[in-house]
């Protein structure tokens, strides 16, 4: 890891603000007051199987923001005179650090093995092999995009095996989760082969961010992304009638409509920063996005060492630090806000020390 002290003057601003509205989005709903379903909004909780909640948006919004990101970054290098070769080994170094940190951040609160795909671990393995793909031209990354997407639903469709129906989508009988009994370990809730649509959903950022490298102006970029997301929730839902929405499957319906949906909020942020210049409204989410990595690796490590592991008393029994918080919130302000009131917490505690390193010019890059 190491530390970046200046902002490129290059960045956009308004795609720092989408990451940071992602990672925003993956506190609130990794960190509730409780896990009872009767408690958490619905819309906070991920879809059992098939459909798709607001829950099941928020990582396919930050492998998008990651995917826009990249040919940003590959210009700058570019500009820099960094070689090929030397780009190539970063890239590897950075992946295998994501999955690194993704694997210590699991094993700090449970016993699992090292080969299990977290968020991180499988932004790792996305970020590389979208990487190999950058000096492609738009068109054949959009083919390797719809590529991915054929190959998983060929996958399913052709794949045998024992308690395997072909073609289906539905759980313990769908060829996806057959393949992993191999590989991952039950705790495991999403597929490895759900990593090969994830491609997509990078590469779809990608296509995107390339277009915004090469935008002409404002006008334009509004009215192409707009006709994109539409376009990716429409043909989404179609697809939805026959491929069924599925995060964990990542299916291929799910991956167009949440790059759909990727584009219409991300074009939410562009029109209030760059087109509006309304920098003040966007700048908590700035402050999230300029260090998301580090803000996600450093909640998850004081949640899990600090506010799960330590003990008080409450009302003559034992508790952690969440239940003591959660109970005290529910106490006056019901179960449903007193959940979202310590979600709340966690995440202005994570902003202040985003904003600390905002405020140092202080940004650790992996």
């Amino acid at each position: 890891m190491t530390f970046d002290q200046s902002m490129s003057p290059q960045r956009l601003t308004s795609l720092d603000a989408f990451r940071g509205f992602a990672i925003a989005g993956m506190l609130l709903v990794n960190n509730p007051g409780t896990w009872d379903p009767a408690v958490v909004p619905r819309l906070l909780l991920h879809a059992e199987w098939h459909g798709c909640t607001f829950a099941d948006l928020i990582f396919p919004f930050f492998l998008f923001a990651v995917g826009m990101a990249m040919p940003f970054s590959q210009a700058r290098k570019s500009e820099q005179g960094i070689t090929l070769w030397k780009r190539l080994l970063v890239a590897a170094r950075r992946a295998l650090l994501l999955y690194l940190l993704g694997a210590f951040l699991k094993s700090a609160s449970i016993n699992l093995p090292v080969l299990h795909f977290g968020i991180l671990q499988r932004i790792g393995v996305l970020y590389f092999v979208v990487y190999l793909l950058l000096r492609l031209s738009v068109r054949w990354q959009a083919t390797m995009a719809f590529l991915m997407l054929f190959i998983w639903w060929a996958i399913l469709a052709f794949v045998q095996g024992p308690n395997v129906i072909q073609g289906s989508f539905e759980r313990d009988v769908n060829a996806a989760q057959y393949l992993d009994a191999f590989i991952l370990a039950p705790e495991d809730k999403e597929t490895i082969v759900s990593l090969i649509p994830g491609i997509s959903t990078v590469l779809f950022g990608v296509l995107a961010g390339r277009f915004l490298m090469q935008r002409k102006d404002h006008r334009s970029v509004m009215r192409v992304l707009g006709i994109a997301g539409a376009s990716g929730l429409i043909a989404g839902l179609v697809w939805d009638l026959i491929v069924p929405l599925n995060k964990i499957l990542w299916s291929s319906s799910f991956a167009v409509f949440t790059a759909g949906w990727s584009c219409l909020v991300f074009l939410l942020f562009y029109w209030v920063i760059e087109v509006r210049q309304m920098h003040r409204i966007a700048f908590f989410f700035v402050v999230y996005g300029m260090n998301a990595i580090t803000l996600y690796v450093a909640t998850g490590l004081f949640v899990r060492w600090v506010m799960l592991s330590w003990k008080v008393s409450w009302e003559g029994t034992t508790t952690s630090l969440t239940g003591y918080f959660y109970k005290s919130f529910a106490a006056f302000a019901g179960p449903t806000m007193g959940s979202l009131m310590y979600s709340t917490m966690i995440i202005l505690l994570g902003w202040l020390l985003c904003y600390w390193m905002y405020r140092r010019k202080l940004f650790l890059k992996v």
